[in-house]
């Protein structure tokens, strides 16, 4: 007699839309506001370290001398502040959660081996307004206009690109170094 009490229930159910989604047959969607999770494209990063030093949490780890790139997701935010200091604009907020994992691990991004470029100033051109080294994160270029030098210190340098690209004249390019 207790079963017959669920029949309403039970035809109810077997005839109406499901209530949850069927995923993953079909995509999840993502609330409006949900920031998603940190995407790095390793090939194109310089390994600079600009995203490091403006990470407010301090979740990502830049380590020049062993080339790599790692990211602690679990102390990320997704503030989205190493996306917008990103040079080379490597660094992506992706829509969506990160895979899960059994562990708490820490995501290390190995960069292939390339051959490093640094700028070189064309002193034809160069009006030495000195903008490139004030757009420089790591002070690895100095400029006189009194002597009219410009000099680079290539152990500072990260080949950002920001002093070729804040360049007004043109005059800095990033040459492969031979």
């Amino acid at each position: 007699m207790a079963l017959m009490n669920f029949k309403n229930t039970v035809l109810k159910n077997l005839f109406s839309k499901p209530v949850t989604r069927n995923y993953p047959a079909e995509p999840a969607v993502y609330p409006e506001r949900s920031r998603g999770h940190i995407e790095i494209t390793i090939e194109d990063c310089i390994l600079c370290g600009l995203c490091a030093m403006n990470c407010p949490s301090r979740a990502i780890k830049v380590d020049r001398a062993a080339s790599t790139w790692s990211i602690d997701r679990f102390d990320c935010i997704q503030c989205g502040y190493c996306t917008e200091k990103c040079p080379k604009k490597c660094l992506h907020i992706v829509p969506g959660y990160q895979e899960p994992m059994d562990k708490k691990a820490v995501a290390v991004y190995e960069k292939p081996v390339q051959a490093k470029k640094y700028p070189k100033a064309d002193m034809d051109t160069c009006v030495f307004c000195t903008l490139c080294a004030k757009k420089c994160p790591k002070e690895a270029i100095t400029v006189d206009r009194a002597e009219k030098k410009w000099e680079l210190n290539k152990e500072l340098c990260v080949s950002c690109g920001l002093c070729e690209s804040s360049c007004p004249k043109k005059s800095i390019t990033l040459v492969e170094e031979k």
